[in-house]
């Protein structure tokens, strides 16, 4: 286990042996330019990027929960659950690298029986005005401690929401290099579009790391107001999308909706 102290966070990082396998593709990819290709074995039109960044999928999770229903059996189910069905999903896919982050301090849970990275901060123990400041302070945690290239996309993806296909990953594959954003303007309550991009699901969507990097909430709106008018404000090219493939499970009272 490695315990590093970076301003006032603390953070554990525990990983299996088939992580290692991870770590060293990573650093093949980074010094190797002409091996820049992402291949998914099962699609015979293989998506590529044609630069050597990478695509990291930053799946938050705070299993002691401050906000919503505090149901830990369900919360616990849920994670298994679609965590496990993204990694089979992309178990195919080179260059994209996920990493859990989970927000209430070094130890061992059950997210460490999963076949991925793991990242713990104490992050859940700050009283911000909204769970999003304290995940956002964990993307930042997870970027710093993985050094993520300010040109390398994101993609954030809330931990109890399942990827039902690949449709959303091989479009932010395939447009890497024409788009800097891919999200969708949407209110998850009303279920209605915005056009106007003042709303949006905070749930999933992709960035390149500068973009996020910049970002703070204000706490003047709801979290996906704000991220939503950042992105209309601060970057040219986004992709709007209208299907995410995503089964939400929301944590005021484990609703589910699909986007």
């Amino acid at each position: 286990m490695l315990n590093t102290k970076r301003t006032g966070f603390l953070f554990g990082i525990r990983k299996k042996k088939s992580n290692r396998l991870n770590k060293n593709r990573l650093k093949t990819v980074r010094n190797n330019k002409s091996k820049n290709t992402i291949k998914n074995k099962n699609n015979v039109n293989n998506p590529k990027i044609k630069n050597k960044n990478m695509i990291y999928i930053i799946i938050t999770t705070s299993i002691n929960n401050k906000a919503g229903v505090k149901n830990y059996k369900h919360r616990e189910n849920r994670y298994i659950e679609c965590i496990k069905s993204l990694l089979k999903l992309i178990k195919s896919i080179d260059n994209l690298h996920p990493i859990i982050v989970e927000n209430n301090g070094d130890r061992t849970t059950y997210l460490n029986s999963l076949d991925c990275d793991i990242i713990y901060t104490d992050n859940n123990k700050y009283e911000l005005k909204h769970k999003g400041g304290n995940e956002l302070l964990d993307i930042k945690d997870v970027i710093n401690k993985y050094n993520i290239d300010d040109n390398d996309m994101i993609i954030k993806l809330t931990g109890r929401y399942k990827i039902k296909n690949l449709d959303f990953i091989k479009l932010v594959i395939n447009n890497y290099d024409k788009k800097d954003a891919f999200v969708k303007y949407f209110n998850v309550c009303t279920k209605r579009y915005h056009k106007n991009k003042d709303d949006c699901v905070l749930g999933l969507f992709a960035i390149k790391c500068k973009y996020l990097k910049n970002f703070d909430y204000k706490y003047l709106r709801s979290p996906e107001v704000e991220f939503a008018i950042y992105t209309k404000e601060n970057i040219d090219k986004i992709q709007s999308i209208n299907n995410l493939g995503l089964e939400c499970c929301f944590a005021d009272n484990l609703r589910i909706l699909n986007v």
